[in-house]
């Protein structure tokens, strides 16, 4: 008896899989070949890939990015539903392995976009060879003086910002922050990448769950910030997402790209939410060093920057929960798998490029 052909897996799905399959392994190999990935795609084609995204979403005011990440999230709710429905309630094992096959071909579609248009990124030369850092290694002595010249910073400017006259216009701050990344002189600057409109998510409450300040959006280009967090944040975070624009795309050199372009704008804003956030990046490691050392710097902290510190905290508690450790636990591993060993740690890796940018400047040189 013939088979029909409804009755067996398609051969050509199943083939494409496969294919598709062997692509992403092809794109995980440039992992070993940052060279090529630097010269052919990151100052190549990714320059041109951003500049026709951001041609087509910079122009519509609000984040089309949230709308394709939710329309994708509740088909691929569907998809699981259906498949789990029919393979194991309604044991029909063809069809549910049809739905399978079509998940698995979806999403290794999405993965292809992803590193085409963004991810590769991840490959490329670090940014210490590429913007000429050296001197990488640094003294716990030299830690803590820089600790502390970002402390004093926070406090002085602090004191000049009255929270009364604190700017309520989101797009007036990000144009600031946009600003502040064409600012960046050479290697720093952003002269060969496009710089996309900086948008207030859609999804602003969804991101407080799961403890996220803001994303780049690799499909659409849009740099999306959560709106209801606290302002002193929202530069740097602004500054942070522009730096993934630019193809920074490990998160120690979109953090140390965000708080070089904040702290040298004259926007006192931006620089407060740099040194802000530098600041509490460096007392961490401080603290994990010498304790001893971190309640002395502590004492330097002014009530002003002190008290927006326990805002911070009391903002981002009200929504902490089950959510936000599986987005750690999700969020760590995907870092891990695009050349990031150290997963989540890595945000805290921009001390290392900020250490090697102090000495460049000659502000660790003995007295």
């Amino acid at each position: 008896m013939i088979q029909k052909n409804s009755d067996r897996i398609p051969k050509l799905k199943l083939f494409s899989s496969i294919f598709l399959l062997s692509l992403i392994i092809l794109i995980f190999q440039q992992k070993s070949q940052p060279e090529l990935v630097e010269k052919y795609y990151s100052i190549g084609i990714y320059p041109r890939i951003r500049s026709g995204l951001q041609f087509i979403f910079n122009n519509i005011p609000f984040s089309l990015g949230d709308i394709l990440y939710l329309i994708l999230s509740i088909a691929i709710l569907i998809s699981i539903f259906k498949f789990l429905k029919i393979f194991f309630f309604q044991k029909r094992h063809l069809d549910g392995a049809k739905i399978g096959l079509n998940m698995i071909i979806s999403l290794e579609v999405i993965i292809l976009i992803f590193y085409s248009f963004w991810g590769l990124n991840y490959f490329r030369q670090p940014a210490s060879e590429r913007l000429k850092l050296s001197g990488m290694e640094y003294s716990k002595e030299e830690l803590y003086k820089i600790t502390g010249i970002l402390i004093d910073s926070a406090n002085s400017i602090r004191s000049k910002i009255n929270p009364v006259q604190w700017p309520q216009n989101d797009p007036e701050l990000y144009s600031e922050s946009a600003q502040a990344i064409k600012n960046l002189h050479p290697p720093y600057d952003a002269a060969v990448y496009p710089i996309p409109k900086i948008k207030n998510s859609l999804i602003g409450t969804l991101m407080n769950y799961f403890g996220t300040a803001g994303y780049f959006n690799p499909f659409t280009g849009e740099a999306q910030i959560n709106s209801g967090m606290p302002i002193y944040l929202k530069p740097f975070v602004a500054c942070h997402e522009t730096a993934h624009s630019m193809g920074y795309g490990a998160e120690d050199e979109a953090n140390f790209i965000g708080f070089i372009s904040a702290s040298e704008s004259d926007n006192q804003m931006l620089r407060y939410s740099a040194y802000y956030l530098a600041a509490q990046e460096f007392m961490f490691e401080t603290g994990r060093l010498d304790t001893m050392v971190f309640q002395s710097l502590k004492s330097r902290i002014s009530e002003p920057f002190l008290a927006d510190l326990k805002s911070e905290r009391a903002y981002w508690e009200e929504y902490r929960g089950v959510s936000r450790r599986f987005s750690s636990i999700f969020y760590d591993n995907y870092l891990k798998a695009n050349k990031q060993p150290d997963g989540m740690k890595s945000y805290n890796r921009m001390i290392i490029l900020t250490m090697a940018y102090y000495k460049k400047r000659g502000l660790l040189m003995a007295p």
